[in-house]
């Protein structure tokens, strides 16, 4: 089975975790993925959001990460759920 986020097509049986997440960078300038449920209830003024994304992480971990990004999460959810529609056709 593949699916399709942004245009790219990704083999399900390649993929390790596939994730929504907030994209933030630290007051030291660290740039890292976090979990929305983290970034709801966590985020202070140490961290910035820079934008939401759809990560994708393969088993064969020489293959880096696909970032798929969304300006904002309104955007992200419609991502999530035609992501979801792919996953589970009517």
């Amino acid at each position: 089975m593949t699916i399709t986020i942004q245009n790219e097509t990704i083999a399900l049986d390649s993929v390790s975790q596939l994730f929504p997440a907030a994209i933030i960078k630290y007051a030291d300038g660290t740039i890292t993925p976090i979990s929305l449920e983290w970034f709801d209830e966590m985020a202070n003024q140490d961290v910035n959001l820079l934008h939401y994304a759809i990560c994708v992480h393969y088993k064969d971990e020489g293959q880096r990460p696909s970032i798929f990004p969304y300006e904002n999460r309104e955007k992200l959810e419609e991502g999530i759920a035609e992501l979801a529609g792919q996953l589970n056709p009517a």
